[in-house]
């Protein structure tokens, strides 16, 4: 069951007129939800982590492992296959879900790199493909430490849905060596369709000019063969939308080591998100500070202000940031300074501006097989989608492995202010028949929240809670489902800190 989060106060008045659920499946071609809470305005962070600080001795980081969780590995590395995986992506359209990765033999994007991936069937997942095959050979000295020799590199860059299609994207770029300098010269993306059963459609560039392939690679059509103009066209305009913006553009370059209004470097911009008041977020990698940093738009993203340093902390890694089907803002990532990528963990803001609660997803990876270029240990570089029941978690397993985690939106934390409207779901549900109990347990709610807001912290009310949760298991079968009744004690312990 998912339970629709709430912000908002909702009085025992209201539970007696049945409201209409909010949460629906949102489109990935179709603008996000906006975020369900108002804050003022006046002298407000754009992002804020009101959550506990994580402890870097523990595990877990002093945050509570979610539970339901379910994960599918969805490559092993091999040397026959590439011991290198990285950049993982996944989307999801008319039930069926799409993901890829960069796939390379040894080392982090050297030449030979290419872009494998898969779709959800019925019965799971179905086997890995090549989508994109590599645009150069692979260097004579791939096992090298560093390797990132001279040569073309194809990296996954996430998907487009145009008119109901999922086209699978890839950057291309060369590494190009100077004397002692070595830089990356983009080349744009190509794209190709993946139906749901796994089908691939031909391979073309989104530019109307393209570079002369190497010897003995295949040439691509490029955007001015009418084949494929109108198609690369629509695409380059949805990865121009920034809620679409791909991790990196090597071609402007300008998602690597982008400014800072405090003259720190950036990269690997996330997705953008859309607060109550209509202004465009979006977040950057701190390359140097241990903190994520946000950046405004108060335009619909034609113009953006200086990105400034926020209290969120960061791994120097990628992180994904979303929204879920009720607007609240998610970030999935390593939360914890200065460089650990373990565990990955996802951070919610019900209002889009403080991050207040946090879970983990997965923690202690397993040892590092194969050694090569910048591998580290970790749950590194996710991305997520969200259907109306769950969110769906791909990530790199040490650079070397790739897997995705079903996380059940009814497992993700919440705190007391969503009580009454999870109570309220329960009983649109029919998980709460008897509406009278209902009243009585939003009340019983409102009354908690009404403290809090006055100034009480969880804990002075966690007696209360304790109650409350108390009432609903004597309750459980007297007009509260058995399983409704579970979850929502489950729900009313992590509110109190249990």
């Amino acid at each position: 069951m998912q339970l629709v989060r709430r912000t908002a106060w909702i009085t025992a008045a209201i539970i007696a007129v049945p409201l209409p659920v909010l949460a629906a499946t949102v489109a990935p071609d179709k603008a996000p939800p906006r975020v369900v809470a108002e804050v003022p305005t006046a002298a407000r962070p754009l992002v804020d982590w009101t959550a506990p600080y994580p402890q870097n001795d523990q595990p877990t980081r002093g945050y509570p492992v979610l539970g339901d969780l379910s994960t599918t590995e969805l490559y092993h590395a091999t040397p026959s296959t590439g011991t290198y995986s990285h950049h993982p992506m996944v989307t999801f359209q008319n039930g069926t879900l799409f993901a890829s990765w960069s796939n390379g033999a040894v080392n982090e994007d050297n030449p030979g790199q290419r872009v494998l991936g898969t779709v959800s069937t019925g019965g799971g997942w179905a086997a890995w493909t090549v989508y994109f095959p590599p645009q150069d050979k692979n260097p004579p000295d791939e096992p090298g430490s560093d390797g990132r020799v001279p040569g073309r590199v194809v990296t996954a860059d996430g998907y487009a849905t145009i008119g109901g299609n999922v086209y699978a994207v890839a950057d291309v770029w060369d590494w190009v060596q100077s004397g002692d300098d070595r830089t990356k010269k983009g080349w744009g993306r190509v794209a190709r369709r993946v139906a749901p059963d796994g089908t691939l459609g031909p391979i073309f560039w989104l530019e109307t000019t393209s570079p002369q392939p190497k010897p003995g690679f295949p040439s691509y059509p490029n955007a001015s063969d009418p084949r494929y103009g109108a198609t690369a066209r629509q695409i380059t305009a949805y990865l121009a939308d920034p809620r679409n913006t791909p991790p990196w553009d090597y071609k402007s370059g300008w998602t690597e080591d982008a400014p800072a209004a405090d003259g720190q470097t950036l990269g690997h911009v996330t997705h953008a998100y859309v607060q109550a008041d209509g202004t465009y977020v979006r977040l950057w990698r701190g390359n140097n500070t241990g903190r994520l940093y946000a950046q405004a738009s108060h335009d619909r993203g034609r113009s953006w202000d200086p990105p400034i340093r926020t209290s969120l902390p960061d791994a120097r890694s990628k992180s994904f940031v979303g929204q879920l089907p009720d607007g609240q803002v998610y970030v999935v990532g390593n939360e914890q300074p200065p460089t650990q990528r373990d565990p990955i963990s996802i951070s919610l803001a019900s209002d889009g501006v403080h991050f207040d609660r946090v879970g983990v997803i997965r923690h202690t990876a397993p040892p590092l097989r194969y050694a090569g270029g910048h591998k580290n240990l970790g749950f590194e570089y996710p991305s997520a989608i969200a259907t109306d029941t769950d969110l769906w978690v791909v990530y790199s397993v040490n650079k070397e492995d790739v897997a995705i985690t079903k996380v059940p939106l009814s497992s993700l934390p919440v705190t007391t202010d969503d009580l009454p409207g999870i109570i309220l779901e329960g009983s649109q549900t029919h998980a709460i028949s008897d509406e009278g109990l209902a009243v009585q347990l939003v009340g019983q709610a409102n009354k908690i929240m009404k403290e809090v807001g006055g100034g009480a912290s969880v804990s002075d009310v966690k007696g209360e809670l304790a109650a409350l949760r108390e009432r609903v298991g004597e309750r459980s079968g007297k007009g509260i489902t058995p399983a409704y009744a579970t979850l929502l004690q489950q729900d009313i312990t992590i509110a109190s800190g249990g």
